[in-house]
């Protein structure tokens, strides 16, 4: 266990805003830098190490460093899980979606008008994180939290947060989709600061809930299951994804990387080849280029494949990713 070398500056105010009807307040992290668990790279910002360990019921930081690394129950160490990765894919595109609302907010407060091209940018990434997030709680709720439930407790709040998680992302989703081009933005700018603010909280929300699902939910699995036991659930949720889910999956990954990932979860070559890497084509062309301009702040310019894509095209095997 060891401290992460993140600077320690204050926290900020803590922000709220209203979703289904109810207020909902950021939370705040702890004082102090945050704490790096071995094996899972898992930073406790909200977290601390002894409802950890009173979680998990480990009477040590050794003992819950040894679930998570590499023993005789589990030949990868926790940080490769599937959960783990699952959690790293939402916080990469929160960030960057976040990044992106920020920028073109800042066009539009600066004076710019909110064109066509971003609008429909902002919607589409906004829908595809609504569809990843919502997928993955489904898979959790549906198929992981019932087969742990079979030898563990599973803390209540894991399951309780989804709530309102999904009541942020359906506030979320409706604003992007309420937002129009105007030529001086002045009527987008109380839509894209209330998205912005929404936005906001939900990513520290996230960020709370994805690190207790890792920091307890994570070693208890690894505790009182091994890695062949947990094939059985992670069968079902790989045969409930489409290519485009995978592909939203690995998004933040170098190629060499993505096809590392694909092996660790046994997909056969061919299905890697005619399915699988058209999907991940198809996803760069539409999502990674529309992250690209709204965070550059300017329309930039589609490749010969990704405008067929744009234009309801298929590009090579795209026709098994749609």
């Amino acid at each position: 266990m060891s401290s992460s070398s993140a600077s320690s500056s204050a926290a900020p105010a803590a922000l709220t805003t209203v979703a289904a009807g109810h207020t909902v307040t950021a939370p705040t992290p702890l004082g102090g830098k945050p704490v790096l668990i071995a094996g899972s790279n898992t930073l406790l910002e909200y977290t601390s190490l002894d409802s950890v360990l009173a979680g998990t019921k480990m009477s040590s930081v050794a003992e819950l460093e040894a679930v998570l690394a590499v023993n005789d129950k589990w030949p990868f160490p926790a940080h490769m899980d599937g959960w783990k990765q699952a959690h790293d894919a939402i916080r990469f595109e929160m960030d960057t979606l976040m990044t992106a609302i920020e920028k073109t907010r800042s066009l539009v407060e600066a004076g710019q008008g909110l064109q066509q091209w971003q609008v429909s940018a902002l919607q589409l990434v906004t829908a595809n994180f609504y569809h990843g997030v919502h997928k993955h709680h489904d898979h959790e709720e549906e198929i992981f939290f019932p087969f742990m439930t079979s030898r563990v407790v599973v803390p209540h709040k894991m399951s309780a947060d989804h709530k309102t998680l999904m009541a942020l992302l359906d506030k979320a989703l409706a604003l992007a989709n309420a937002l129009r081009p105007s030529h001086n933005g002045a009527i987008a700018k109380p839509v894209l600061a209330d998205l912005q603010n929404t936005f906001a909280v939900l990513r520290l929300c996230m960020r709370q809930h994805l690190e207790e699902e890792e920091a307890v939910g994570l070693p208890l699995l690894r505790k009182h299951f091994s890695a062949k036991e947990t094939q059985v659930p992670e069968k079902k949720i790989l045969k409930g994804l489409k290519p485009a889910d995978m592909a939203w999956f690995v998004r933040r990954l170098a190629m060499d990387q993505k096809v590392e990932m694909m092996k660790q979860h046994h997909i056969p070559y061919l299905v890697q080849r005619l399915v699988l890497l058209p999907a991940i084509r198809k996803d760069s062309h539409l999502y990674v280029h529309a992250y690209k301009q709204l965070v550059a702040g300017e329309a930039l310019p589609l490749d010969n494949g990704a405008a067929k894509q744009r234009k309801g095209g298929r590009v090579g095997f795209g026709c098994f990713a749609a």
